[in-house]
């Protein structure tokens, strides 16, 4: 998942080749499940992805409707340079991107249709001056749509007292380094309150179990696992937990495929709202 903070150095996955081949993996996987889920882009639309990372989102969309004008902003440098090289990659040659701070735009007044974040806030100690830019730089009439999670939403059966151990462990760690594991709960919320209008914020359920699903339940446990076990050598270092209980749930979580009945589930929670001018 991808960030953007006064506290990237505390960016729990940090910003290594290896964790942003993950993140274009990551779009790939969402592509049809979330990114592309309910958008309506009209040819000639300007959309920016706040805290863009290395691109991969603005990938999706950009080979998904290629008429679009994309920018994206990043603090990290590196991060901008990877994503220019994958969107070059994909033929995506006139994306505007910007090395800079989230609650400092480097856009005029009402440039853009739509602003797009995703797997972003979640790791933001301070989301409303974001928002309120975001704000700033959308067009009356425009849209702006939110994705986030909710950690605590990220269920197994059966259960397992060291996958709880291990899930405590990821919540206390992203709010140690500045974010919140369940902010997907706040979305409309914040939206009220920077001004936007007609809000939704709508929980989408993703679950998957043994039997017809159980590809997609690998599928799923693997894409989660790949992002997670990463963070576990921060959860000893700086929380000081128990690296045997960790270690266990993590075995446990990436086991559900392989046990006779299974399941496991997420919800991810779209929010959106338009900028009305009065």
């Amino acid at each position: 998942m991808e960030a953007q903070s006064n506290k990237t150095e505390n960016y729990i996955h940090g910003y290594t080749v290896e964790e942003q081949q993950r993140l274009i993996e990551q779009a790939l996987y969402w592509r049809e499940k979330l990114i592309l889920r309910d958008v309506n882009f009209l040819p000639g639309d300007r959309i920016l992805e706040i805290g863009c990372g290395a691109g991969a989102v603005l990938g999706v969309l950009g080979q998904a409707f290629p008429q679009l004008q994309l920018a994206g902003i990043d603090l990290q440098a590196s991060q901008i340079a990877y994503a220019r090289q994958h969107l070059e990659n994909l033929g995506l040659l006139n994306v505007d991107l910007q090395v800079g701070n989230a609650s400092q735009l480097p856009w005029t007044d009402e440039s853009f249709n739509y602003i797009y974040n995703i797997w972003f806030l979640e790791h933001i100690s301070n989301p409303e001056p974001i928002l309120q830019e975001a704000y700033r730089v959308l067009k009356p009439g425009g849209t702006i749509m939110l994705n986030e999670t909710d950690y605590r939403t990220i269920l197994i059966y059966p259960e397992s007292a060291d996958y709880r151990y291990l899930q405590d462990a990821l919540c206390e760690l992203l709010l140690d380094s500045g974010g919140n594991p369940y902010i997907g709960r706040r979305l409309g919320l914040l939206l009220q309150k920077a001004g936007f209008s007609r809000v939704k914020n709508l929980p989408w359920a993703f679950h998957y179990f043994q039997g017809e699903n159980s590809q997609k339940l690998r599928d799923f446990i693997e894409y989660i696992y790949a992002w997670l076990a990463p963070t576990i050598s921060q959860m000893i270092e700086k929380l000081g937990k128990d690296e045997k209980r960790l270690g266990s749930g993590l075995e446990f979580f990436r086991s559900i495929p392989d046990l006779q009945e299974s399941a496991a589930s997420i919800i991810v929670y779209r929010a959106s709202a338009i900028k009305v001018s009065y």
